[in-house]
């Protein structure tokens, strides 16, 4: 896949974007935001590398960062920033020495046959090597506990740390749902609403993640509904309430009819404090919702510049909006037989002949049933009759329950005989 450049897309300000996130969320967001927009990209990488410096034990990715930092600058004519060669230097130091006194602790806590002790001891090195960036060894560690958890708390704690190495290492496979149905299926889970908001956040990213997954969107708009406005400091190193919104929001736009727009979305007084944060995707719904097409897609293409930098929305982004352009065309010819192309068109802001190929498309997707006028630019939908169809349910229905009577007749007769086979 070829990767997307942007520029800076308006009102975009990127200090204010990026501190609505913490740990690796923070670092992946900033490399992905530098790779994909040169205009950012500075400011982008310098984030990143003070973030890994002063919060990180990971020298190989803050080495990594310099490096495309200085190509960045180079290929500005500005001049490159040093490595801190001492800082690296420090930080492997005290990573061997880390390493060899966490080995030790856990091979005290073994010998001494303490269950709590030597969860603690694979929790704190597993702590050490997701610091450092070896995210393999930080799995290895943290499924180990699986084996001396006591509490449903403990159980939580494991898959959680298990899925966070899995989102952060971008590996979206279906184990990372294994672990959200485990957590989910706890006892007595403490702090309830923040522990399942913070695990459908989770889940949403692990479904956009997923190359291939039947109805992804309606379960990630399903998933981040249930997420309470109430715990947003749970789940603040998985998404921001402004992920919430938009991911949430715009996977609803695609599958949800209006009535569950309506009910599920503009209604719902818990989701609204998220929308609330996103005026622009609450003005889109609105207008969705309203027929109001041109102003839906105006809207739409303002969004698409900012969400482009969005790492796990930008691979879904064209599929996206083209859902929502299709699902609009389709809700605009629902009440009528006959269209008039050219002003729908209009309705729609496109040229006829744009607007002709998309419905010839729909057309032989067989989503909508109907035939074109290319001349006249007319569109004929088929509409059966709605009364012949019920008039034929109804018989189908009065034929099924008649060979169901004699059914039951021949049987009552055959017992009254005695001529059932036992």
């Amino acid at each position: 896949m070829e990767e997307t450049h942007v520029d800076i897309p308006e009102g975009f300000d990127f200090e204010t974007y990026i501190n609505n996130y913490q740990g690796y969320s923070r670092i992946s967001r900033s490399l992905f935001i530098a790779k994909h927009c040169q205009g950012l990209a500075i400011e982008a990488y310098k984030t990143a590398i003070d973030y890994i410096q002063q919060n990180t034990r990971n020298t190989a990715k803050y080495t990594h960062a310099v490096e495309c930092l200085n190509e960045t600058l180079r290929s500005q004519g500005k001049l490159a920033v040093p490595v801190d060669h001492e800082w690296v230097s420090h930080v492997q130091r005290e990573n061997k020495a880390l390493a060899d006194s966490l080995e030790s602790e856990l091979k005290t806590a073994k010998a001494n046959l303490v269950k709590e002790d030597i969860r603690m001891c694979h929790i704190k090195l597993a702590d050490y090597f997701y610091n450092k960036g070896d995210l393999p060894s930080a799995m290895k560690n943290y499924v180990r506990t699986r084996d001396y958890c006591m509490t449903s708390q403990n159980v939580l704690d494991m898959c959680f740390n298990t899925i966070k190495v899995y989102l952060d290492d971008c590996n979206f496979s279906h184990v990372v749902q294994t672990y959200i149905s485990r957590a989910e299926s706890t006892p007595n889970i403490p702090n309830k609403v923040s522990t399942i908001s913070k695990l459908k956040c989770c889940q949403a990213l692990s479904l956009l993640g997923r190359s291939e997954y039947p109805n992804r969107y309606r379960a990630v708009a399903a998933a981040l509904l249930e997420v309470s406005f109430d715990a947003v400091s749970a789940f603040s190193d998985i998404m921001s309430t402004n992920d919430v919104a938009i991911y949430g929001g715009l996977c609803a736009l695609v599958f949800y009819d209006r009535r569950q727009l309506q009910t599920q979305i503009l209604n719902n007084s818990n989701f609204k404090h998220f929308l609330a944060l996103e005026p622009s995707l609450l003005e889109l719904i609105e207008a969705f919702y309203q027929s109001r097409y041109a102003t839906c897609f105006e809207l739409l293409e303002r969004y698409r510049h900012i969400l482009k930098l969005d790492m796990y929305l930008e691979p879904h982004l064209d599929n996206l909006l083209h859902l929502v352009r299709e699902k609009a065309m389709i809700q605009y010819c629902i009440p009528y037989s006959i269209i008039d192309m050219t002003k729908m068109a209009q309705a729609f802001s496109i040229k006829v002949s744009i607007l002709e190929d998309d419905l010839v498309g729909l057309i032989r997707k067989n989503k909508i049933s109907a035939r074109i006028d290319s001349h006249k630019k007319i569109l004929c939908t088929k509409k059966q009759e709605k009364r012949q169809e019920a008039i034929e349910r109804s018989l189908l229905a009065g034929d099924d329950f008649e060979k169901s009577t004699k059914a039951l007749l021949l049987r009552l007769n055959l017992m009254k005989a005695q001529m059932i086979v036992k």
